[in-house]
């Protein structure tokens, strides 16, 4: 029985990390944010260890670990490690308890592990219900009075497309008369014609997810939140459960859902297209940095569910190599805005960021790079990803596609000449203070990987999609 559990270990000590931060802030009196910080540090540390220890094990009927499970929680945990260790120098400089954040941080971890490692639908619905609700106790950390109100909407929403999964998920399991991937999957195979009680509970599962996306037109909460949230919260928020919600989703689909999955195609390139245009063109409307960003993030949102749509292996790969080159960039944006502060406040909206690169060329610089990645110019890294798109696309003879994903970039492109026009092109009318040490490494490390896919751009035009491939084709992915 202990060797069958073993494989837990990683998930066991993120609780161990867990409950000994709260023992910490209960019996300790003299807490730093630095405290925090490390408690988690020394958490992740070892459960990415262990997670790369236990990649091949099963655990029970209820969790099992493979290659793709094994890859996104490495990344997941390094994008949420880096993050938090970013995100120390916000409390240390409000001289605010860190604790609620890295807490909090940390139990999403735990979920978003439990989630991947599901094989149980009851499982992955607690797990996925537990990580939209732990949102809004994060989003409500050091935050300002009038931004509560949002995050009360939010909740409310949140309720609603949990008990909308919570239902699809109990009306599925009571067809299949069992809880398990595998009999569910088996059950779905079987059935010569699908019902409408079937199709339901499929459409109340993805609606979930495609909420939990931010995916329009159920992205309503995310430029809200975000606004209203501090910078470690929004940054969190922007760059982890994108990785998290996906790689579940298609996972989920490849295992469970694929039966019901070739109905649905059309719908989700329907969302994928207005999630494309609706975020090219909110991006052009807003003046705040985080809104401006979480639009630009539902457009590359958009571009993954129109890429992976059929669920064919060679989209998925594109799909994936896109998302992992979107959370990079997105990764460095959130970085300049940690270091894009003035008396010790960050800096929200674009007239307080005019005349940025006469005073911090660096980061003025940094941004520049990454919104010209992100465009898909090449050779830098967003052309490879949007080279990988394209050519699925292409394979798939869907060229009106093709044409919707690049309008909406060229709308999207007056958003980031706004942003270009007022760092490089307005006079400075404020004083930004000086950068944390953090803030430049950070950047430095994303403009190697830039530079060395630049270089060598095999590294993920042939070998990320080598890998992709060989883990897609070990789940049996197939076209619909």
């Amino acid at each position: 029985m202990l060797v069958t559990y073993i494989a837990l270990l990683p998930e066991v000590v993120l609780l161990f990390g867990i409950l000994l931060m709260a023992l910490v802030r209960i019996f300790r009196a003299e807490n730093t944010p630095k405290t925090f910080l490390t408690l988690a540090k020394w958490t992740i540390l070892p459960t990415i260890a262990l997670t790369a220890v236990f990649y091949d094990r099963d655990v029970g009927a209820v969790w099992s670990n493979n290659d793709y499970t094994t890859l996104f929680k490495i990344v997941i945990y390094l994008f949420a490690l880096g993050w938090g260790t970013l995100s120390l120098k916000r409390f240390q400089n409000r001289e605010n308890s860190s604790f609620s954040f890295y807490f909090l941080l940390l139990l999403n971890l735990l979920g978003f592990s439990l989630m991947l490692s599901a094989r149980s639908l009851p499982a992955l619905a607690a797990a996925a219900v537990c990580c939209q609700l732990l949102n809004y106790p994060l989003l409500k950390t050091d935050a300002e009075e009038e931004a509560l109100p949002q995050f009360r909407r939010y909740l409310v929403w949140t309720l609603l497309f949990c008990l909308l999964l919570a239902g699809g998920v109990w009306k599925l399991c009571a067809y299949a008369d069992s809880t398990s991937y595998a009999d569910v999957s088996r059950f779905l195979a079987e059935q010569t014609v699908v019902s409408w009680q079937l199709r339901l509970a499929f459409v109340m599962i993805m609606v979930f997810f495609l909420f939990a996306l931010g995916v329009a037109p159920f992205h309503f909460w995310f430029a809200d939140v975000l606004s209203g949230a501090i910078l470690p919260v929004g940054g969190y928020l922007t760059i982890v459960p994108v990785l998290a919600y996906f790689s579940v989703f298609v996972n989920l689909i490849a295992n469970v859902l694929a039966p019901l999955y070739g109905w649905f195609v059309p719908v989700m390139l329907i969302f994928g297209v207005l999630s494309v245009f609706i975020g090219a063109i909110g991006a052009n409307s807003e003046d705040n940095l985080r809104r401006i960003f979480a639009y630009a993030g539902l457009y590359y949102v958009g571009v993954l569910l129109i890429a992976s749509a059929d669920m064919h292996g060679q989209s998925l790969v594109a799909a994936l190599v896109y998302l992992l080159v979107y959370i990079l960039a997105f990764f460095g944006i959130y970085t300049v805005f940690a270091g894009c502060r003035s008396k010790g406040e960050y800096l929200h909206y674009l007239n307080e960021v005019r005349g940025l690169s006469t005073q911090r060329p660096f980061l003025a610089a940094t941004l520049l790079i990454l919104m010209i990645s992100l465009i898909g110019t090449p050779p830098l890294l967003g052309f490879l990803g949007k080279l990988s798109v394209i050519n699925a696309l292409v394979a798939g003879g869907s060229y009106g596609l093709m044409a919707v994903v690049a309008f909406s970039m060229l709308i999207l492109v007056y958003a980031y000449l706004k942003i270009i026009t007022v760092i490089y092109f307005e006079p400075r009318n404020i004083s930004f203070d000086r950068v944390d040490k953090g803030v430049y490494t950070y950047i430095a490390l994303n403009l190697l990987l830039i530079a060395v896919t630049v270089v060598n751009p095999k590294y993920l035009m042939h070998d990320a999609e080598i890998m992709l491939t060989a883990i897609l084709q070990a789940k049996n992915v197939a076209a619909f």
